[in-house]
């Protein structure tokens, strides 16, 4: 299926999502660093705007950082981080609400991934190279955090408190089986 698809599906529930219960195409709070590109034209209304996501046209060269990381980052997380420029992507897997990181438009996409990859060495046993990715509220505690399992692009949450991991299932089907939330 490929993220790019996994991604389109899930825009697709969104916009539904929000055209159904609001009538508008998702919303969120005006913030200037927000480039007007992703911006519906007129839809700034009492500090929130409304916005859809973009599909990038550019290649991102990955080379450099894998060099720097000494590793090849799985395709699934570069497809992640290159398919769309989006604001949100927010949803419910079998109770579990996931909120996984943003891709707004014109942001240094290598030194994104970077970031999440810094967020995320030395999480789990073995070293296993994970990428951060975002928060999650499970049973109540709001204190999970997203990772993605470079070697096979498997969805993990950690509490970080007391180490526990629920393992979701792989990044695209996880995007794709999402139900919209807020």
């Amino acid at each position: 299926m490929g993220m790019k698809n996994a991604l389109e599906i899930y825009f697709k529930k969104q916009r539904e999502y929000w055209q159904a219960k609001y009538s508008t195409f998702p919303q969120m709070p005006y913030n200037k660093a927000i480039d007007e590109c992703m911006i519906i034209p007129n839809s700034l209304k009492d500090g929130y705007i409304q916005w859809q996501p973009i599909p990038q046209d550019k290649t991102v060269d990955f080379s450099g950082l894998e060099r720097k990381l000494n590793l090849s980052i799985h395709p699934r997380i570069k497809e992640y981080f290159t398919s769309f420029w989006f604001l949100s992507v927010v949803g419910n897997v079998g109770g579990k609400i996931l909120e996984f990181t943003t891709v707004p438009y014109g942001i240094n996409i290598p030194e994104q991934v970077e970031n999440c990859y810094k967020f995320g060495v030395g999480k789990f046993p073995n070293d296993d190279v994970h990428f951060e990715l975002g928060s999650a509220l499970i049973d109540d505690d709001d204190s999970y955090l997203i990772y993605v399992d470079n070697e096979n692009a498997q969805i993990k949450c950690l509490q970080p408190e007391d180490n526990a991991v629920i393992t979701i299932g792989s990044l695209e089907e996880t995007i794709t089986v999402m139900k919209v939330s807020m």
